[in-house]
């Protein structure tokens, strides 16, 4: 099919408006060659305006054109989409900062109510752009509940959590009576992603009486039985170092929680056949995750004496609070 190079778009009483191509011999361009002029002249040929755009510049215009989609489809008069989107919304996201984007979004979206903001965004994107777009808002929401367990972190250590935190609005959905119990509303809200892809659901531990309200049934990925007990971050993971030997040991507090999680353990073993009958769970050695104490200070001696105890114990794993934030933000890290 030829095309023609020099191509009358409009033409009206008072002007006529073309496009012309040159740097083109014998029907072969080159990049570097290739020029495109836009131009307009009076009735009477007096010269309007003129404007030469090169090969980038073209490009840039054909996939800007191309995007929209009553344009790049013959057969429709009506385009189908709201926001016409590329097929790869990481683009710009890369492209634009957050700040930007969420001044486009506002922008684009201003007009519409609630509803109507859904329908048309949901139908201008593809599949994998919906993925992406859910999954920074989920990126998003896990930021934020990072965030939160620090600053209940900063309450526990400046002293009354139970009363302080009350005076952060953002904060109020964890309030407890007991400082262990907004630690558990937190896990609560954040336990199917803190622990990375670990857990699909949580079972209700008040309809098991061998466990206390302030333990999380969890079910794993593969189907077994797991459970999480949960203490206060002000609880020392470590007692005074032993300066004779040179080496650390569990605290007081520390060790009756593994006093305690070896009495689940055995428990477990006398009525499991129970519990799977009754509740529909695989049970199989429980693994115990004892989520405890601060490590933020620790020093290298002390990190490697949390290693050798979490090795040494069969099926309990130590985790402290600081340790937990570091999981939720590879977890981010992995979405972003």
């Amino acid at each position: 099919m030829s095309i023609q190079y020099d191509k009358e778009i409009l033409s009206n009483s008072n002007y006529t408006l073309k496009v012309n191509f040159s740097g083109i011999k014998d029907s072969i361009a080159t990049a570097e060659n290739l020029k495109m002029s836009i131009y307009s002249y009076s009735k009477t040929g007096a010269p309007l305006f003129s404007e030469t755009l090169n090969y980038d510049q073209i490009k840039l215009l054909y996939h800007h054109l191309e995007q929209i989609s009553i344009i790049r489809d013959s057969s429709s008069t009506i385009s189908g989409k709201f926001i016409e989107s590329s097929s790869e919304i990481g683009e710009l996201v890369a492209k634009l900062g957050l700040n930007s984007k969420t001044n486009l979004l506002k922008s684009l979206l201003i007009t519409l109510d609630k509803d109507e903001k859904i329908s048309n965004i949901l139908s201008a994107l593809s599949d994998l752009e919906v993925d992406t777009l859910f999954a920074y808002q989920r990126c998003h929401d896990w930021k934020k509940e990072i965030e939160n367990l620090q600053k209940l972190l900063e309450l526990e250590d400046a002293g009354n959590i139970v009363q302080e935190i009350n005076r952060h609005p953002d904060l109020h959905k964890y309030s407890a009576g007991q400082p262990e119990k907004i630690f558990q509303n937190w896990i609560d809200k954040n336990h199917l992603w803190i622990f990375g892809v670990e857990y699909v659901k949580k079972h209700d531990v008040r309809q098991i009486s061998l466990y206390s309200e302030g333990d999380l049934l969890m079910e794993s990925i593969d189907g077994f039985l797991d459970l999480i007990e949960l203490k206060r971050p002000s609880n020392a993971i470590f007692g005074k170092v032993d300066v004779s030997h040179k080496s650390y040991y569990p605290s007081s507090d520390l060790s009756k929680v593994i006093g305690q999680c070896l009495y689940y353990l055995q428990k477990m073993d006398d009525i499991k056949l129970n519990l799977e009958k009754e509740y529909k769970i695989k049970i199989i050695r429980p693994r115990i995750k004892i989520i405890t104490g601060r490590t933020n200070n620790y020093t290298d001696d002390q990190y490697s004496a949390l290693r050798m105890l979490n090795c040494s114990l069969n099926n309990i794993e130590i985790i402290s609070y600081d340790s937990l934030i570091k999981y939720g933000e590879k977890m981010i890290a992995c979405y972003t």
